[in-house]
């Protein structure tokens, strides 16, 4: 497993693996989302149909974790990402697996990652997830306040 800024896994300063897991951070160092993929996990986030769109200055986030990363650009820089191989995930979960349980592929342990590290944003899996201790960005508090103003229009004219 290794550890590195969101900017320098985006920039794409690291020897690839084969790592198939990946766990996202916030600032404050709690387990914002956890991901497996079959292609490399940079294709994941910024290839096709990915988690976001960075093309030099257009940055957008295309699912909940992007838009996390988006929203609370610049900080989110400097938030981790660890990058996992299936030994490494099976070693972190050893005391979790049943004995004589035969993990295969990234797929089989990925419920057992996601039930001890209780990320915030995986609904699937996860029995406890955490708290989100990101404080609110400016953009989230907008789109917080757009959404409660179309509620309360939608809700009114029906009175």
């Amino acid at each position: 497993m290794i550890e590195m800024d969101f900017e320098r896994f985006h920039n794409q300063d690291f020897i690839d693996r084969n790592y198939e897991l990946y766990v996202l951070k916030n600032g404050s160092g709690n387990v914002l989302y956890l991901g497996i993929t079959q292609r490399s996990i940079w294709e994941r986030w910024f290839g096709w149909s990915g988690h976001m769109v960075w093309d030099r200055k257009v940055i957008y986030g295309n699912s909940p974790v992007g838009q996390k990363i988006e929203h609370h650009l610049p900080d989110s820089l400097k938030w981790k990402i660890q990058l996992w191989t299936l030994k490494d995930s099976i070693r972190f979960c050893r005391e979790q697996l049943a004995k004589g349980m035969l993990i295969r592929t990234i797929g089989d342990i990925e419920p057992i990652m996601i039930q001890k590290l209780s990320p915030i944003l995986n609904g699937t899996y996860n029995l406890k997830p955490g708290k989100d201790t990101t404080p609110k960005s400016e953009k989230e508090k907008k789109l917080e306040q757009t959404a409660d103003e179309v509620y309360k229009k939608v809700f009114d004219s029906l009175s």
